[in-house]
């Protein structure tokens, strides 16, 4: 099984275990409600491609299923399967009024042009016409996808299935087909809004340094966001390598040398492994926000920080948790700290549903509220519970889905 899924049924297993729940309700919280496995014959740079694909909705007890579509060369059925889970709890947890989905095709986007994406945007729309829909399963951008992706898909399934509109089958879109301004940088505003609550929780300064794993566009708004706040960055990294400064990156200079040469590792500051950045000395938080599965037992035994808050799905393995724990270091959730994306989707796709526009303002407020409130749930029930806050998250979740079953 890969990291993704094992970490998704040990979250569901702590919640379900913390609530003697018996085997009946822990099988039915574990099995998808639907899978659908696909193939489709796509042109490519001149050439047909076979390519595999899956749609998993995990659980629409509370709603329409909800999650990501990513293009990967890697992905397979149990990563997708973990995925849909960990959204059934992130939905559940930050109560919207969405079940937990996720998609993906084995695909390498490394040289597909516009007119390739377009292609396997049509033939993804064939193979979940019937999947797929606003009050079904709602699509959203993932790795190796955007806002163009999203667009085309939706056009596309509105004139395959014949619906009148598309806009509420995916969210991520661009401005003109749809999309909100909330969505882009979603993600990021609601780690910082987690990063408050734990920082008054955990009695952590508002300006002690930060490290960040993955500088795209979370890691790099997160940063940003963290910096306004008060916070010193001291490490950052990319898939080339990181950069380190015990006395903090200058920022400003860093995103322009990023824009300009692709990679963080040109800018002027000590070169260090993309792993390392989670273990400099200097920071006090860390935030893993790229991969998942980096931080190992070993990654988990180097790290000196107080608080890692887990941007990136699944992150952290269990042998690393464990870890983590053992040495008192506390770990905020993934479905905690980055269920803004998805909120900022719950705002695109009402509007949609409603067929009017957003209301920004409202939006974003609402984002802050959910994040606080589902935050401040997590860290009370672990601490009158007596347990980590994942099993705390997890619990919670698990409790709304039992309740509206």
């Amino acid at each position: 099984m890969t990291p993704l899924i094992i970490a998704a049924r040990a979250a569901v297993k702590a919640g379900a275990d913390h609530l003697r729940l018996g085997t009946k309700d822990f099988d039915r919280l574990l099995a998808p409600d639907r899978e659908v496995a696909f193939r489709m014959y796509v042109e490519i740079g001149g050439d047909e491609r076979n390519v595999e694909g899956w749609r998993i909705q995990h659980d629409r007890t509370l709603g329409p299923g909800k999650g990501g579509m990513r293009y990967s060369p890697g992905v397979n059925r149990n990563e997708v399967a973990g995925l849909a889970t960990l959204m059934t709890l992130k939905n559940a947890l930050a109560d919207l009024p969405f079940g937990g989905a996720k998609g993906g095709i084995a695909l390498s986007t490394r040289d597909l042009d516009g007119e390739d994406r377009a292609a396997v945007a049509d033939a993804l729309a064939e193979a979940l016409a019937g999947v797929v829909g606003p009050e079904i399963d709602i699509l959203g951008p993932d790795v190796g996808t955007g806002s163009a992706d999203m667009d085309r898909f939706a056009a596309s399934w509105a004139k395959v299935t014949g619906a009148h509109s598309g806009r509420g089958v995916a969210t991520g879109k661009s401005l003109e087909a749809g999309g909100i301004e909330l969505r882009n940088g979603a993600t990021a505003r609601g780690c910082l809004q987690a990063i408050r609550v734990a920082r008054k929780r955990a009695d952590i300064s508002p300006d002690v340094g930060i490290a960040i794993q993955g500088f795209g566009a979370v890691g790099c708004e997160l940063a940003e966001l963290l910096a306004a706040d008060g916070h010193t960055i001291v490490a950052v990294s990319d898939s080339s390598g990181g950069v380190y400064d015990p006395d903090g990156l200058d920022l400003g200079r860093l995103i322009e040398t990023k824009n300009e040469s692709g990679s963080v590792t040109d800018h002027d500051a000590t070169r260090i492994a993309s792993i390392d950045v989670l273990t400099v000395d200097e920071a006090s938080i860390v935030i893993p926000a790229a991969l998942q599965a980096v931080i190992d037992v070993d990654v988990a035994e180097s790290i000196q920080a107080d608080l890692v808050v887990e941007a990136a799905n699944g992150p952290t393995t269990l042998d690393g948790l464990r870890r983590l724990a053992t040495r008192g270091i506390t770990v905020v959730p993934d479905m905690a700290a980055n269920a803004g994306g998805v909120i900022g989707s719950y705002h695109e796709w009402l509007a949609a549903r409603e067929d009017r526009p957003c209301d920004g303002g409202h939006a974003e407020k609402d984002l802050c509220q959910r994040i606080d409130r589902s935050n401040a749930a997590m860290w009370d029930r672990a601490e009158s519970d007596g347990v980590d806050l994942r099993t705390a998250a997890a619990t919670i979740a698990i409790e709304r889905i039992l309740d509206a079953r």
